[in-house]
């Protein structure tokens, strides 16, 4: 049996729609391109192609693609990324992202600039660690974070009940929290951990601040990762178009407000595409 050695098949990517404009969606931590189906059938309604991913070790798919050194920083994440739209040699797409996948398109496109028309970030955040000596507000302590990598390692059953509570908050007709436990259930404990120590250590203001790419970004009113502080802290460094807040609460406002997330991003690429 042949081993397919084209970043596509390795990161499972799909297409829909057969719009001329195309977009680009990378998810998050504890989720895959599945996370995505309301949004990508509200953008093939409205005549766009959608391609979507899943990140290295996100599935079992992809597990194989997944190498602790590569992956230990979000770098090998918008590394992967870049790979793929240079072999599918799409030009003027607009990149969406959440989280992760937020940072991780960012970064993409700091190291590259025309990599996408724009990038539409959803819970985004260049540091999760406050930083007192420049009154930067993160939302996080290093200890913090240090402990919740703690309980990630002494019990990831209980790591993962936990952050689903918290990622989620309320349950909704979308998303529950035990739906989102089993999904991260379902990662492999040292692959969850290496992408959320990525995640939560990551430092990249400085890309932010050289992102010359169009940015829009959009926020969760009561988003537990990421503070208003630290929206408003990238939407002003990286020169965002747009900060859209939505009255949701938690850190997947695509899954758990679908619609509103969906009408908001339909505005945000009518006017990337229109500018």
């Amino acid at each position: 049996m042949s081993v397919s050695t084209t970043w596509a098949d390795r990161l499972a990517a799909t297409s829909s729609g057969s719009g001329a404009r195309c977009i680009v969606l990378g998810h998050g931590i504890g989720t895959d391109q599945n996370s995505w189906q309301p949004q990508a059938e509200a953008l093939v309604r409205a005549g766009m192609r959608v391609l979507r991913f899943d990140f290295a070790g996100a599935t079992p798919h992809t597990q194989g693609l997944f190498h602790s050194a590569r992956h230990s920083s979000l770098y090998g994440f918008a590394e992967d990324l870049t790979m793929l739209m240079g072999e599918l040699d799409l030009r003027d797409a607009v990149y969406v992202g959440h989280s992760l996948g937020a940072m991780a398109g960012i970064l993409a496109a700091a190291a590259s600039p025309g990599l996408f028309r724009a990038v539409v970030a959803i819970g985004a955040s260049a540091c999760y660690i406050d930083d007192p000596s420049t009154d930067y507000v993160g939302g996080y302590s290093r200890a913090d974070v240090e402990a919740v990598f703690e309980l990630l390692r002494s019990n990831y059953v209980a790591w993962a009940n936990g952050f689903a509570r918290s990622m989620v908050g309320s349950d909704g007709p979308h998303l529950s929290a035990s739906e989102f436990t089993r999904a991260l259930l379902g990662l492999r404990p040292d692959i969850a951990q290496a992408m959320l120590r990525a995640t939560l250590l990551c430092d990249h203001r400085d890309e932010a601040r050289a992102l010359r790419t169009p940015l829009y970004m959009i926020q969760a009113t009561r988003d537990p990762a990421v503070p208003d502080s630290a929206a408003r802290w990238l939407a002003h460094h990286a020169n965002a178009r747009r900060l859209m807040f939505i009255d949701a609460h938690g850190h997947l406002p695509h899954l758990t407000a679908p619609c509103s997330v969906s009408q908001v991003l339909l505005q945000c690429l009518e006017e990337a595409f229109d500018a």
